[in-house]
């Protein structure tokens, strides 16, 4: 397990080796470039910008000859009419009829031409050949006065065979027109509904003829329904394959365009309004101006995009690396910001060669606020910019969407800047999807769209909303482990006092949770005091030293009532066991899926601070011999951060001030200049990037608290 940790880590320190390459990192903007211009792969090059509702400042007249497309709408519901209007192909089984009526003529034959007289025999002779009627029915049919009535019965059963039978007329594919196409061997006829049967038809009818025009009787029923099961089988077959091809075809036919406009002719007249019919042949003229601009005026177009687009990754690289330093440092989390940026950008891609309401459902808002919470709301801001420009540029200079863009994503990330809790994000989505759908109103209505855009604007802009917030809930935690960055959120549901692991703390080390608690109140408030992170120091004090739970009764502040066990032990073996805390508390964090910044500033807290007492013990018992102090160090790391130095600090004040007999805000005061002092002095705080000022402001923040954890009062001269 271990090795495959290591691994990991390798594996991401080689990768931050290769990004501090400055070939690796040009090779790396060289790619971000091709990226963008194979997302960028047509330049739309058009005559002329103006839309429906736009005033024309000029007169525009047809450099050339053109056909006016239809709009995408129209030309669906005419493919639709078009298929509407072809109808369902059945096939009449020809061969299959004759088979039908050869074995009616077979069963009349044996019941009314045979020589045999004996009902007996004629049953025999039709089991024979398969044909299953009763003998009451046989009977019946031998009665003279139905035996007069044969033509006319034999033509009551053919009729629905000879027009047509199938199994159920709901199976038939109907449009909007109740007729279909048959296809028998003397041509095609259409029919309609009533002018075939379905199976149940077909009986009902022999049924009702032969029991009205034959003999009203109950006893012709049965016979002929027998009869029936014997003959009928359906001899209609629809044609899906041959219905489908004609549909395609007739779909296919249908031309793209209604109209020409001829070379000279005035499209719209200066200081006209673009109707929405003006604006189709504009569209039209666009794409043909498009598909007949040369190869240099393209490369031209794709030069002037690149030069913009070099400029804004020159604009955030050079934020990054004035303002953000750090983040530069860790350019692994920088990759992740690009590769999420271009894959956003991809996707959104496919909605560019729709109509322009579809550009409100770009979920920008989602990228931003995932960066404000990983980030900050500064660099969220930058991204929200340069997100917006591109995608701007890419729809051809559409300023309204980069209003739209920019003013979604500005509204996501002051909405979810603080937010500790994930039932909070309800919030964000109430203010994202209103500003959403305020702004896509005003830019509808100032551009004078129809109503129906407009409404499908605010629709569209509300679920970007909902889309973007919904994505931030199921993605955080992924983008939070790729990062290796915990969010507010995270940190703010690992400071529940009631979770299982800090309960389990303070069952078997209550004097360590004691300990813990007050460390975050007090780090929380230097962290605040100093412009550092005051939950994540706050959270990581609750979990510093969770790894005193292996042994709590070597630890001083949970011997209430015990002897102390380390008078038995020697000076080095104690400082084998109070050491082992750090690296305990590291794994059992680990285990319990903390975030890595909690975790490092486990290690990190105690730097590699000597154990005073037990290296005085030691020099004591053995003064004559020259002592390794690394035996009574720390292993380290020192802290790496200034939130992984104010826990230092709060940890040793804390546990100092306990010590302290008659405290007063003075004594308290000077020790917590003593001790800052001291790891300053001991090289603890090198690495954590806090100053002198920093420092001052941290012991000023402590004072407070401990004065009113000693419950100190202030003394009034007697009177």
């Amino acid at each position: 397990m271990r090795n495959i940790k290591a691994k990991k880590s390798d594996k991401r320190n080689i990768l931050r080796r290769i990004l501090k390459k400055p070939f690796s990192t040009t090779a790396l903007i060289i790619v971000v470039f091709l990226v963008l211009n194979i997302i960028y792969t047509k330049p739309r090059i058009f005559f002329t910008s103006l839309r429906e509702g736009d005033i024309a400042e000029q007169d525009i007249v047809a450099p050339f000859t053109f056909s006016v497309k239809k709009t995408s709408e129209e030309l669906e519901r005419e493919r639709k009419k078009a298929v509407e209007n072809i109808l369902t192909v059945i096939d009449y089984d020809e061969d299959k009829t004759k088979f039908l009526i050869d074995k009616t003529d077979t069963v009349f034959t044996i019941l009314y031409r045979s020589k045999e007289d004996n009902i007996d025999k004629k049953l025999k002779r039709l089991q024979e050949k398969g044909y299953s009627i009763s003998q009451n029915s046989v009977t019946y049919l031998l009665k003279p006065e139905i035996r007069k009535q044969e033509e006319r019965l034999k033509k009551i059963i053919l009729h629905p065979l000879k027009d047509g039978i199938i199994f159920d007329e709901e199976e038939i594919p109907y449009l909007k027109i109740k007729r279909v196409s048959v296809r028998r061997a003397s041509g095609e006829i259409i029919y309609t509904s009533k002018d075939f049967y379905s199976l149940d038809e077909a009986k009902d009818y022999v049924k009702n003829i032969a029991f009205s025009s034959i003999r009203k009787d109950e006893r012709i029923i049965k016979a002929t329904d027998e009869l029936m099961n014997i003959f009928y089988s359906p001899n209609l077959r629809i044609n899906i394959e041959e219905t489908k091809k004609r549909r395609r075809e007739a779909s296919s036919a249908v031309s793209e365009t209604k109209g020409l406009v001829l070379k000279g002719e005035m499209i719209v007249r200066a200081h006209d309004q673009i109707t929405k019919e003006v604006a189709q042949k504009l569209t039209s003229l666009n794409e043909i101006v498009g598909k007949k601009k040369s190869l240099l005026e393209n490369i031209s177009l794709m030069m002037g995009v690149n030069i913009l687009l070099a400029l804004f990754i020159f604009f955030i690289i050079f934020y990054i690396v004035k303002y953000e330093n750090r983040l530069w440092e860790e350019r692994e989390k920088l990759l992740i910001i690009l590769i999420t940026g271009l894959i956003f950008l991809y996707l959104v891609s496919f909605l560019f060669k729709l109509e322009h309401t579809y550009y409100y459902l770009i979920p920008l808002a989602f990228v931003v606020m995932i960066c404000t919470l990983l980030f900050g709301e500064i660099l969220s801001t930058v991204i929200a910019f340069i997100l917006s420009s591109i995608i701007a540029i890419f729809l051809g200079m559409r300023f309204p969407i980069f209003i739209f863009l920019i003013v979604g994503s500005l509204a996501g990330i002051f909405s979810i800047k603080g937010i500790k809790r994930r039932a909070a994000l309800y919030k964000t989505l109430v203010v994202v999807s209103i500003v959403n759908m305020l702004t896509a109103f005003a830019i509808e209505s100032y551009s004078r769209m129809a109503i129906s855009d407009i409404l499908m604007s605010i629709l569209f802009g509300f679920i970007n909303a909902v889309v973007s917030v919904f994505l931030l809930v199921g993605l955080l935690p992924i983008f939070e482990k790729l990062t290796g960055t915990s969010t507010d959120i995270t940190l703010f549901e690992w400071s529940d006092l009631n979770l299982p692991l800090l309960k389990k703390l303070s069952v078997r080390a209550s004097g360590t949770y004691n300990h813990s608690v007050i460390v975050g109140n007090l780090a929380e408030a230097a962290a605040e005091a100093i412009g550092a992170d005051s939950i994540l120091t706050r959270v990581a004090s609750y979990y510093h030293d969770i790894g005193k739970m292996e042994k709590p009764q070597y630890f001083i502040e949970n011997q209430m009532g015990i002897k102390n066990p380390h008078n038995k032990l020697t000076a080095q073996l104690s400082c084998i066991i109070l050491i082992s805390h750090v690296k305990d508390g590291a794994e059992i964090a680990k285990r319990a899926g903390l975030p890595n910044e909690i975790v490092q500033i486990i290690k990190e807290h105690h730097g590699t601070s000597l154990i005073v007492p037990f290296f005085e013990k030691a020099r004591k018992k053995n003064h004559k011999e020259k002592l390794d102090e690394t035996q009574f160090r720390y292993p380290g790391p020192l802290p790496s951060t200034k939130e992984s130095g104010i826990v230092m600090l709060a940890d040793s004040i804390e546990a100092a001030s306990r010590s302290l007999e008659e405290p007063s805000a003075k004594k308290l005061k000077s020790l917590i200049k003593e001790i800052t002092e001291e790891r300053f002095r001991d090289g603890q705080l090198n690495d954590s990037q806090l100053n002198l000022l920093d420092l001052k402001k941290i012991g000023a923040s402590f004072l407070p608290i401990l004065v009113g954890m000693q419950h100190l009062r202030v003394e009034y001269p007697s009177t």
